[in-house]
């Protein structure tokens, strides 16, 4: 079976997983949605890997792609959770989000965009996978923001994730603008996709700066949490947008 195949099998099947996890989860069957989860986060790792040998040759690109290498860093980083043995409660529902951009991956096409000469270097893979974790963190941060403006419980629990976003995102811009330099000679240029990385980035760091102003309470930063990730998600899928117009390999 051709690779390209056992990605997009691989990648339908982890979804369905996923799906009778959640379904699971909310009858309160713990064991079951374990089992089901976890089966599908190996399918995932396999789509994703097998995505890497679309075209027959290793490519980085195409592993690290944002719309399917994103699913994949919320499902990561819910299994941290659950192996850190958090409220399962808490934890399970971060399946929501995770269906959600997983069905956007299975309804987008599926071929990769042939990749330029600058992203051979290491550095630009670094830079699309702390970009992708950064940006899974936001998510899961915006979720459990939500989840605290709802419920009232759990104070404090999205603010790691939001802080710990900020880092990835911030190390993101570093070793990008190495990237940057090394294959357009230049560490930042006026572009829309450079803009919006700084847009984000001063966002969340002046999200960093809100402890310091006392009539700042943790509800009113669940709610710029949650505008911040709007933001995110909005940058982000306007270039996917776009770049499914693109000529692509493979399908």
């Amino acid at each position: 079976m051709p690779l390209s195949t056992v990605s997009v099998t691989c990648l339908y099947v982890a979804a369905g997983a996923y799906l009778l996890s959640f379904v699971s989860f909310v009858f309160r069957k713990e064991r079951i949605t374990d089992v089901l989860f976890y089966s599908g986060f190996l399918l995932h790792t396999i789509s994703q890997v097998s995505r890497g040998w679309y075209i027959g040759v290793f490519s980085s690109h195409a592993l690290l792609e944002g719309v399917f290498f994103l699913p994949w860093c919320l499902a990561f980083l819910t299994l941290c959770l659950r192996f850190r043995r958090y409220n399962n409660q808490l934890i399970y529902s971060a399946l929501i989000p995770l269906l959600l951009f997983i069905l956007i991956a299975s309804l987008y096409q599926k071929g990769i965009i042939p990749p330029s000469p600058q992203g051979r270097t290491v550095f630009s893979s670094l830079f699309f996978i702390f970009e992708a974790m950064a940006h899974a963190l936001f998510c899961l941060g915006a979720w459990f923001s939500l989840r605290y403006l709802s419920h009232r419980n759990d104070a404090g629990f999205f603010d790691s994730f939001v802080i710990w976003g900020f880092i990835l995102y911030s190390v993101a811009q570093v070793v990008g603008a190495i990237w940057s330099y090394l294959g357009w000679a230049s560490l930042f240029s006026w572009s829309q996709r450079h803009l919006q990385s700084a847009s984000i980035w001063c966002f969340y760091a002046g999200y960093i700066h809100l402890r310091f102003l006392s009539h700042f309470d943790m509800r009113k930063k669940a709610w710029v949490s949650l505008a911040g990730f709007l933001i995110v998600f909005y940058f982000s899928y306007v270039s996917h947008l776009r770049e499914i117009t693109m000529p692509r390999l493979g399908g």
